[in-house]
């Protein structure tokens, strides 16, 4: 018999991997609307890029992105092997190297 608390479980096809993973732990309805809650303000993953999508942004390819983020020339992070780009840091990055090398073909 399930706890009041515990949600009504559905089967393992009709499931989100974040659901079976709630099912798990045991975690409480309570806890899981709160989870769930804190999932929504999460920002939109369109302002997450990978090395293609920022390729395709710069009109680059893939090669010069590799070869900016060995050089550490842009703004980038590492998750494990994984390359993420924010949207916003390489909009910034990009409009501050224009401007600098506007300024230093004057």
């Amino acid at each position: 018999m399930r706890h009041p608390t515990e949600p009504a479980r559905v089967g393992d096809a009709q499931r989100t991997g974040v659901e079976r993973a709630l099912d798990k732990n045991a975690v409480t309805f309570e806890t899981s609307a709160l989870f769930r809650a804190a999932l929504e303000e999460i920002p939109n993953t369109s302002d997450v890029l990978d090395v293609p999508q920022v390729a395709s942004l710069l009109s680059v390819g893939r090669n010069t992105i590799y070869a900016l983020v060995a050089r550490n020339r842009i703004p980038h992070r590492r998750l494990g092997k994984a390359i993420r780009f924010s949207r916003a840091a390489v909009m910034q990055w990009l409009s501050s190297w224009s401007s600098r090398d506007a300024k230093e073909g004057q």
